[in-house]
């Protein structure tokens, strides 16, 4: 195969327009004789609504509609799993920030200021903060059906025997914290509604079109043919725009006032009233033998899904099926539960509960190493998977397994084998995470994406793909690997906007998957294309494919003077009834794992690895650390943009640090008490450590050009190798993140 594009190093196709403003955000959007709303939250997180008195703000000036529950009685709940979140609280309220009602105002400044005249009675009830309160039997529900949503099972072996194997048997319990994905744009958008049509048009940004059309339109009760979803360009996400935030009150108050409208959530709205990362409860018992064997693993996760589903039941579940590491384990017995609280509600975050899992295992990975007087690199070498190996869920890994490649190459580049210098105070220390990481939904769901193109008169070429870019660069390996197949310049490509109305489903920006999935359908729809170009061509210049040439969007019989561009190609084809438009599709199958084993023969269809070392030096007195270097090394098949890879491990490393480090969103009998970037604290420029990326390519069997996804993975293994590394340092283990200032000097003192 040739080398036009994959694996080279190519310009985004939207960073042109980002670098020069051109690019345009939800928040950017205005339109004609629009109107601004603002939804009335809740301040008790756990109450019920006696009254709600809108007649003061219905008066100011401005001010053309207020609406609350008791307009909406035809109308239903919604949620990406479950539909548990009701579009206005009615009766009562399940968390802070819940809506309760609606303004449309001619301004942002006029609705803010009928927001704080609309007056509410309220009965307080119970606050269910901690989810271990929640499963109580006493405990008051947060919904009818009980606290606990749901659990799950994982089981191989024999637990008993693996246990009787042991030389050593070690129980811990590690901890994460609630964090906020905090993308730069918050939550916007714009709408209007066609009476005559009874078709809502919204702008605004999510990472998965379809999905979100299927949801707004159960809330409303009407077919998704009705919802026409439009895809701005989208300021970040990590999970949090998988949920619906402003779409439902968008087409409703469109629908009412009949008005064109738009919705922009502060900073606070947003860290109050939408998804957060979960919170987990992680316990594991391990056995071990004195010569490195794993014997037995025993895990709980409890997750706090705080007051609704989301993700809630996928993201714990997926934390206990990771919850063993890349470490073949021959014995294992697992259980989670997904547990409602009175919290901001948890949903997807970058990791999708693999993250917590990994800060989780990696620690006690570390442990029972030293436990056992053997090196952590030796450990997991000697435990780790390879071709062969057996994952929990009883899937047999036959494909790109390049854990043992990342562990060796981060360590070869990393001064872990560096005598430690203790420079007074200041105490070095260096920690080795590994992890693996399964791409897209698995586990029986469905999952495929698609991708269309189509060659236009003048020779460019016009691409739909409702796949979302987010800053990850999809769009762009769907334009490398064009470029690829039909040896056709990038610059020749126009990417039309994200319209649930003129596409098809490509699936969500999520799960690792769109390298995969829409990868595979765009070498589809491209090689589709491709034997378009040669049946037309040889209709036109009398050539078979053998001795035809294409390049630059040019087609050219090999050793003779004569040829055919795309353009007048496709006007000739056109012209016959026979327009070149090429679609492709992937829609490949997994298995649903069983009830009570979590077994799955096929649970995923490929597995990114990711190997971190991070270099720490602590400050015992003051309790600061300062990461230095992380040297990470990842699995990633094939790496069709290696500048795109390794700015994916980079943001990835920045998350990660702030898990490990700063980042918690801090909530009190379910009060949110650091709503803004003053005292929710994330890393900034000076906190970065230097970052090296290895890319190792261990050819996926599945994936396009043998690629695997990377923008989970990247952060996963981050925080468990700083927190290693400051064991190594201080010797501490610090068992719940973040690891402040605060809970090192504790530590410290309690060891002394």
């Amino acid at each position: 195969m040739g080398t036009r594009a994959v694996g080279k190093k190519v310009a985004k196709v939207d960073v042109i327009d980002k670098v020069l403003g051109k690019a345009i955000f939800a928040p950017d959007y205005y339109l004609d004789d629009m109107l601004y709303i603002k939804a009335f939250r809740a301040p008790h997180p756990h109450a019920l609504i006696k009254e709600v008195d809108i007649s003061k703000a219905e008066e100011l000036a401005g001010v053309e509609l207020i609406v609350t529950a008791k307009e909406l009685a035809e109308l239903n709940n919604f949620g990406l799993i479950i539909k548990d979140q009701e579009i206005l609280a009615r009766e009562k309220t399940r968390s802070m920030g819940d809506a309760i009602a609606l303004i449309a105002a001619t301004s942002e400044e006029v609705a803010r200021r009928a927001e704080r005249l609309i007056e509410v009675a309220y009965e307080e009830l119970e606050v269910i903060e901690e989810p271990l309160r929640a499963m109580e039997d006493d405990a008051p529900l947060i919904h009818q059906g009980g606290n606990i949503l749901c659990s799950h099972n994982l089981k191989k072996g024999d637990i008993k025997q693996g246990f009787a194997e042991a030389d050593l048997i070690l129980t811990n319990e590690f901890r994460t914290q609630r964090i906020e994905q905090l993308p730069l744009q918050t939550e916007a958008g714009v709408a209007e509604y066609d009476p005559e049509t009874e078709v809502y048009t919204i702008w605004a940004a999510t990472q998965w079109l379809h999905d979100t059309q299927i949801d707004v339109a159960h809330a409303l009760g009407v077919s998704p043919s009705k919802i026409n979803i439009v895809q701005p360009i989208i300021g970040g996400a990590f999970g949090k725009r998988e949920d619906v935030s402003v779409q439902i009150h968008l087409a409703l108050m469109a629908k009412l006032t009949g008005k064109k409208v738009k919705q922009v959530y502060t900073r606070a709205e947003s860290m109050i009233a939408q998804s957060k990362r979960h919170p987990m409860i992680i316990r594991i018992k391990s056995g071990v033998t004195y010569a490195g064997k794993i014997t037995a693993w025993e895990v709980e996760v409890i997750g706090d899904t705080g007051a609704y589903a989301s993700s809630g039941p996928a993201v714990v579940h997926q934390a206990l099926y990771h919850s063993t590491g890349p470490y073949n384990i021959d014995n294992i017995a697992g259980k989670s539960y997904t547990v409602y609280t009175n919290n901001t509600y948890s949903g997807a975050m970058r990791g999708f509960g693999a993250t917590q899992a990994a800060f989780a295992y990696e620690s006690q990975i570390d442990i029972l190493a030293k436990e056992i007087g053997m090196d952590p690199v030796e450990f997991r070498l000697k435990n780790g998977y390879q071709r062969g190996s057996i994952t929990p869920n009883g899937q047999e890994l036959t494909s790109s397994v390049g854990l043992k490649e990342t562990i060796e190459q981060a360590v070869e580049a990393s001064n872990y084998q560096q005598i430690k210098v203790e420079r007074g105070n200041k105490k070095r220390g260096v920690g080795i995470a590994s992890i693996m990481f399964g791409n897209g939904y698995g586990e029986g769901y469905p999952d495929h994406s698609t991708c269309q193109i189509k060659v236009e008169d003048d020779g460019t070429l016009t691409i739909k793909t409702a796949a979302a870019d987010v800053g990850q660069g999809v769009l762009t390996l769907v334009a490398q690997i064009i470029s690829e197949v039909l040896n056709y310049p990038i610059e020749g490509m126009n990417f039309l906007q994200g319209n649930t109305a003129t596409m098809k489903n490509a699936g969500s920006t999520s799960a690792t998957r769109q390298t995969l999935f829409t990868g595979n359908a765009t070498k589809n729809a491209a090689e589709n294309m491709l034997a378009q170009i040669h049946h037309h061509a040889f209709l036109e210049l009398g050539a078979h494919y053998p001795s035809l040439e294409i390049k630059d969007g040019k087609i050219i019989v090999k050793g003779e003077d004569r040829g055919l561009t795309f353009g007048k190609l496709a006007r000739l084809a056109k012209a016959k009834g026979q327009p070149l438009i090429a679609e492709g599709s992937y829609f490949p199958k997994t298995d649903v794992p069983d009830k009570e084993t979590g077994f799955s023969a096929k649970n995923y269809l490929a597995y990114t690895f990711n190997t971190q070392i991070a270099e720490v030096v602590v400050d015992t007195e003051t309790g600061q650390v300062e990461v230095e270097r992380i040297v990470a090394a990842v699995d990633i098949g094939k790496a069709i943009h290696p500048q795109n890879i390794e700015g994916q491990s980079e943001g990835g490393t920045a998350m990660g640090l702030g898990m490990a480090l700063m980042e918690d969103q801090i909530i009190e009998k379910g009060i949110t008490k650091n709503p803004n970037l003053s005292n929710y604290l994330v890393p900034t420029s000076l906190d970065m450590p230097e970052i090296e990326t290895i890319i190792v390519e261990s050819k996926d069997a599945v994936g396009p050009y043998g690629a695997k996804g990377i923008g989970e993975p990247a952060m996963i293994p981050t925080a468990p190798a700083i927190i290693n590394a400051i064991e190594d340092a201080i010797g501490v283990r610090i068992k719940e993140l973040p690891a402040t200032p605060e809970k090192i000097l504790k530590a410290v003192k309690s060891k002394e």
